[in-house]
């Protein structure tokens, strides 16, 4: 369904709302925190249909609305995770469990790669312009396995980097920042920042030391290593979700948390979910919510069911 949908943000703090009428003219507010990793739903409300959203943002929550967009709500992009899409994962990404455990497994000799690197190159600012074979080999390695990710999507001939910068009308790939855990140098890495721009510069790297390592082998940096390494965890993300890499116990994800600290910044690239409410029994008479500053809303819905995403 298409529909005005109202984004807010708290005064102080990283808490943002987005709130629209469904279906049945039920004003929902979707509370969002930022998680470990990305912005999440940390709650729902949704209220009588005589609510009026700006009040409620403005004197319950008391949050600052940014923009109102007319966006079509429910839809998602075919095996492409944003946030908010918390539910069911497996099945509206279309997840294959022998696809998931290759994955993690490429992406756990990467990280293993370039583990062995940083114990003898430290990510400083001198140490991040190091050059070797080591890290040719694991340039080369990082960036043919990143194509294989694009070439899952079949963008464009999907023969070049020009082809997979397609996805970017799907995903906001730039919101991604990636950076070392556990290093006094504090690195952070955003390989994507400038696609919609410029060339990748490391990704040029890869490419000039691949066809010309005598004239192009100083390019071969820890630093190209490194965002080269990075955008692998994204699209990994982008194609399993970072809760298939956080929330688990197995070797990929404990390297992965125990090297690097992935953010999601918040933003209004999100799938945002159809909510419908109804009043149980026990609400049938409607449910108070109290907010902290005092104001309560009455004739709240005491359950919510979440609709499934169609398809763009």
């Amino acid at each position: 369904m298409i529909t005005e949908v109202t984004f807010a943000k708290a005064k102080h703090g990283r808490e943002s709302l987005i709130a629209y009428r469904n279906d049945k003219n039920q004003p929902v507010f979707i509370d969002v925190k930022h998680t470990t990793f990305a912005p999440g739903i940390h709650s729902i409300m949704i209220a009588d249909p005589q609510c009026s959203i700006d009040l409620v943002i403005k004197n319950a929550y008391q949050y600052e609305i940014e923009s109102k967009k007319k966006i079509k709500i429910g839809t998602k992009n075919k095996q492409i995770w944003k946030p908010l899409l918390q539910k069911n994962i497996e099945k509206e990404l279309e997840i294959d469990i022998y696809d998931l455990c290759r994955a993690k497994r490429n992406l756990s000799i990467l990280i293993q790669k370039l583990q062995d690197v940083l114990m003898y190159v430290e990510p400083s600012e001198n140490g991040l312009k190091a050059y070797g074979h080591k890290l040719r080999e694991l340039l080369i390695l990082a960036c043919t396995d990143l194509e294989c990710a694009f070439k899952h999507y079949k963008l464009g001939r999907n023969e070049r980097l020009s082809d997979y910068k397609h996805i970017l009308k799907t995903v906001d790939l730039s919101r991604y920042k990636i950076a070392l855990a556990s290093y006094s140098v504090k690195y952070e890495s955003c390989p994507f920042r400038d696609w919609e721009s410029n060339k990748l510069d490391w990704y040029d790297a890869y490419n000039k030391t691949k066809h010309n390592r005598n004239d192009a082998f100083n390019l071969a940096t820890l630093e190209n290593c490194l965002n080269a390494v990075c955008a692998n965890i994204i699209m990994f993300c982008v194609r399993y979700s970072p809760y298939l890499l956080y929330n688990e116990n197995d070797v990929c994800s404990n390297l992965v948390r125990n090297t690097f600290d992935v953010r999601i910044e918040n933003n209004e690239d999100v799938y945002i979910p159809v909510f419908e409410g109804e009043r149980t029994y026990d609400g049938a008479f409607g449910n108070s919510v109290r907010f902290p500053n005092g104001v309560v809303i009455d004739n709240v819905c005491d359950r919510h069911t979440q609709l499934p995403f169609t398809e763009r």
